[in-house]
């Protein structure tokens, strides 16, 4: 995926030039550790086992009677929402509509609402494609409880398309601080960026996402984008979780954080650069 995309849903989701609500007060960055967990594995791509605490998925038991299981066999749904559509029409635009409804509703929080709507399609819960809409726009419109909720009650973050939402994450970051520019106060620059440090902890400790993993085509780390984007809280994040802080892209100059870092937004004196020094 390009690093320049990341989802746009309304109602809450950070798009460019837009920004996301102001969170609670966060602790002066100083008072967060900067010292890297040294993990001895080499992670090559998303489904690869990281060490304990960082991540990965492949211990974490999905609850299969949960209310948000959802069959991830999409070609199977696919077929059935077509052959519904063919055969009842009026029924299959309705529930579209719905399911639409409960996107709409995980951006604002709206854990009752969606409920109530699951309980009038008398379907359970939603298809795996509307499912997976619902998780992205509730992480990065940077609102979790509705995707929290998810997680605890059956819904696999890992399934293949979210792979990338890890990616998605850092890229809406560092737009985000972008728009906001010259606009507001670094007080409330740290407000914002905390938001997406609490994103990404819950993505990589209760999802257990592999922050360790690189993005197909460039090889880059969400560390060589958080660097590239001098987003210093992110970096430290990453840092805490153990992503690698010498790994090495597959641009032509093999580039690493530190080296994305002193080319990048914010250059040599840039924060994220003197952090990985």
């Amino acid at each position: 995926m390009s690093s320049d995309t990341t989802s746009t849903t309304g109602g809450g989701v950070p798009v460019e030039g837009q920004l996301a609500d102001v969170p609670p007060p966060m602790p002066d960055s100083a008072t967060l550790p900067r010292q890297p967990f040294r993990a001895n594995l080499e992670v090559k791509n998303f489904s690869a086992p990281p060490p304990p605490g960082t991540g990965g998925g492949k211990s974490r038991e999905i609850n299969n009677s949960g209310m948000f299981y959802v069959d991830s066999n999409f070609m199977v749904q696919q077929k059935r929402m077509e052959d519904m559509k063919n055969a009842q029409p009026e029924k299959a635009q309705k529930l579209f509509q719905t399911y639409t409804q409960m996107v709409v509703m995980s951006a604002a929080g709206d854990i009752n609402g969606i409920l109530g709507l699951m309980a009038s399609t008398g379907s359970g819960a939603p298809p795996a494609w509307f499912a997976v809409k619902m998780f992205q726009t509730g992480v990065l419109g940077m609102n979790l409880e509705v995707p929290r909720f998810m997680v605890k009650n059956g819904f696999d973050c890992r399934m293949g398309p979210l792979e990338t939402i890890l990616f998605d994450l850092v890229v809406a970051n560092g737009k985000d601080s972008a728009a906001g520019e010259g606009k507001i106060s670094k007080k409330e620059r740290l407000m914002r960026d905390r938001k997406f440090v609490e994103a990404m902890v819950f993505l990589a400790v209760e999802c257990e996402l592999n922050v360790m993993s690189m993005r197909k085509g460039d090889y880059m780390s969400l560390m060589h984008l958080a660097a590239k984007d001098d987003l210093p809280q992110m970096v430290l994040c990453l840092i805490e979780l153990g992503c690698d802080i010498n790994a090495v892209a597959g641009d032509a100059d093999d580039s690493t954080p530190l080296m994305m870092a002193e080319k990048g937004k914010g250059g040599r004196d840039g924060k994220s650069a003197v952090i990985l020094r």
